[in-house]
């Protein structure tokens, strides 16, 4: 090509690959050259080249001027540019692969009016399910988390990354390939209600989701010199989870996924799982919304199902209302309880209710594992980490009280000590509940020696007696002693005892047991003869 042609060479990377091949063939002479940089230049306004012959350079102004007239007459009016989104040229379908893949641009454009910051990472064509439902581009900033659109490169959604209090990683079910779902939560609990057109939910939700193994190149893009982003492109049949770690890795929240370790569920549902060792999670029903309930050491996760929610273990209702099983079919329910509003800080059925949520269609297969699950994480429900609530302490009080057979020595133990408020001591009576013999009269009792006698003769007779009540005890001790344990001994009518009796005797005295009153035949000495 000809030194001069600066406009032809600079668009020719960025023409379709047919036009460019075929104007390359085209450049193989001199004259073509030279002919085709002179077009670009009219038609974009340029000077034309310095080696053009002079019949081109005394009708260059008056023929681009005319040309641009064409062109304006040509470019169609407001009602022609309104096409179906089939037909409408994707804005950034002309520039090369590098600048598609640049970082949305800073100035807000979307329809949240908030500036991101810094890009740190992105995921390239990922399908979100929140905040909107399109295939975008996911890039977390210094402020925000990005959402922009593929093709027209505009920006669908941003939401604050402070926001952001909870992420996880979980496998989806009933996917005919493994699959991982993405969710970050601004709130435990979703908003309720639908949200007001034009206004940005305070509780906002980013759900997406990517398949465990590519089925096609993903593109990746790291920023550590915004400057030179750093551009990714992995292979098919790469596996996706580390790139979801780098992902979440900036976050200023950990990421929670569901272990096996801590549960599995024993019914394998449809489709694969991304977890090879087994799903972490059991089908549910959310009235009619269909979903699984994961469990974590955090807590329990409603997940993949829009909008999602969590429980986590310090906000479920006390150890025997924050999770109940209720049915005895085949499926059962699940009835998580959130504690009710701190004291003072809400109505006071709203204190003691807390709120229920309803999961039905479990399998009843599930019932052990959940309940396993209960055991283990029931002294964190309802109380921050590391406090011993007091029902705690008070339960292993009672525990250790009861522990063995019930007899009167324990009950005795266990007697509470305010027990001792009802008791009166000798010097509390007027003398007249005092028990005395025939030799005392009521003008001895006020005498100080005799009432110190007394109360001496008493306190060894009270000894003496509870001595032989211990030894009476453990003489029946019913430790040593089965029949004498309750529900040992049945209870017999007059009539069933009286025939047991009767059968005793008769066994005996060797009677039979048609009549009493015959006299028995005498037998016969064999040996006599």
């Amino acid at each position: 090509m000809a030194s001069d042609s600066m406009y032809l060479r600079a668009i020719i990377p960025s023409l379709p690959a047919e036009i460019a091949q075929k104007i390359r063939s085209l450049c193989t002479t001199p004259a073509n050259e030279i002919m085709l940089e002179n077009l670009v230049r009219l038609l974009a306004g340029g000077e034309h080249a310095a080696d053009a012959p002079t019949s081109i350079q005394e009708q260059w102004l008056e023929k681009q001027a005319a040309t641009k007239k064409v062109l304006s007459t040509l470019q169609p009016t407001n009602s022609e540019k309104k096409r179906s989104r089939e037909d409408e040229p994707l804005d950034g379908s002309q520039l090369p692969k590098r600048v598609r893949l640049s970082p949305p641009p800073s100035a807000p454009s979307g329809p949240n009016d908030i500036p991101t910051g810094k890009p740190l990472f992105t995921l390239h064509a990922l399908s979100t399910t929140s905040p909107v439902r399109k295939k975008v581009d996911i890039t977390i900033t210094t402020t925000t988390i990005t959402l922009t659109n593929t093709s027209s490169r505009a920006i669908e959604a941003t939401v604050p990354l402070a926001s952001i209090r909870r992420a996880f990683i979980v496998p989806t079910r009933g996917k005919s390939k493994a699959h991982w779902t993405v969710v970050l939560l601004s709130s435990d609990i979703p908003e309720k209600g639908k949200a007001t057109p034009g206004t940005t939910p305070e509780n906002q939700q980013v759900i997406f989701g990517v398949d465990a193994t590519t089925s096609a190149p993903l593109t990746t893009t790291s920023y550590i010199d915004p400057s030179e982003p750093a551009v990714n492109v992995s292979p098919k049949a790469t596996e996706t989870l580390p790139f979801l770690h780098d992902f979440l890795a900036h976050l200023h929240v950990p990421a929670i996924a569901p272990s096996t370790a801590v549960f599995r569920s024993v019914c394998a549902g449809t489709g694969k799982s991304a977890s090879p060792d087994g799903i972490p999670g059991v089908e549910a029903y959310r009235a009619a919304k269909a979903g699984s309930l994961w469990f974590t050491r955090e807590g329990v996760l409603w997940g993949e199902s829009k909008p999602c929610e969590f429980w986590p273990v310090e906000d479920l209702r006390g150890a025997a209302d924050g999770l109940r099983i209720i049915g005895s079919g085949r499926t059962c329910t699940v009835i998580l309880t959130r504690r009710g509003a701190p004291p003072g800080e809400g109505p006071a059925e709203d204190e003691e209710m807390g709120e229920e949520t309803e999961f039905g269609m479990v399998d009843a297969k599930e019932r052990e594992g959940i309940n396993e699950w209960v055991r283990s994480h029931r002294h964190l429900f309802g109380r921050a980490p590391g406090a011993l609530p007091e029902e705690d302490s008070k339960d292993v009080k009672m525990k250790a009280v009861n522990s063995g057979p019930l007899t009167i020595r324990t009950l005795m133990e266990g007697s509470d000590s305010e027990d001792d408020d009802f008791s009166a001591s000798v010097s509390d009576l007027d003398g007249s509940e005092q028990s005395t013999d025939g030799n005392t009269s009521d003008e001895d009792v006020g005498d100080k020696e005799s009432g110190e006698h007394d109360s001496e003769a008493d306190a060894e007779g009270s000894a003496d007696d509870l001595k032989e009540e211990e030894e009476e005890e453990e003489e029946l001790d019913p430790a040593h002693h089965p029949l004498l344990r309750p529900g040992a001994m049945p209870k017999m009518s007059k009539a069933a005892l009286e025939m047991a009796v009767g059968i005793v005797e008769n066994d005996l005295t060797g009677s039979s047991a048609q009549g009493r009153d015959e006299p028995e035949e005498e037998e016969e000495d064999e040996l006599e003869d």
